[in-house]
């Protein structure tokens, strides 16, 4: 019911762009910098999510939800694109990477 995704309109395409990135550590760190900008309601209600999703990816023997499955699940809707073009439709795998990252590096 929230008026915009919790990852913000305003922060989609930089969080796609990181995504992105050659090297896994420019991708992390990125989406790192780009977390700490969200509005703090935002940030908060996400390091809650991502601290959940983290352990039920730990568990992903017996429930086998791993992050990328977790990413599937969670990314379309967590950086939904302000408005759906064809090339929004086509970084949806990268909405889903940021969401994996998230998860598989929270505590960082």
């Amino acid at each position: 019911n929230l008026p915009e995704p919790l990852m913000t309109f305003k922060y989609h395409n930089d969080f796609v762009a990181a995504s992105k990135k050659e090297s896994r550590t420019l991708r992390i760190n990125d989406i790192h910098a780009l977390v700490h900008q969200l509005p703090e309601p935002n940030f908060e209600m996400l390091d809650l999510l991502m601290c959940h999703l983290r352990n039920v990816a730990a568990n992903c023997e017996r429930n086998l939800m791993t992050v990328a499955n977790l990413g599937v699940c969670f990314g379309p809707t967590l950086m939904r694109p302000e408005e759906e073009t064809v090339a929004a439709i086509m970084d949806i795998k990268f909405c889903n990477i940021v969401i994996e990252i998230l998860a598989a590096n929270y505590e960082q």
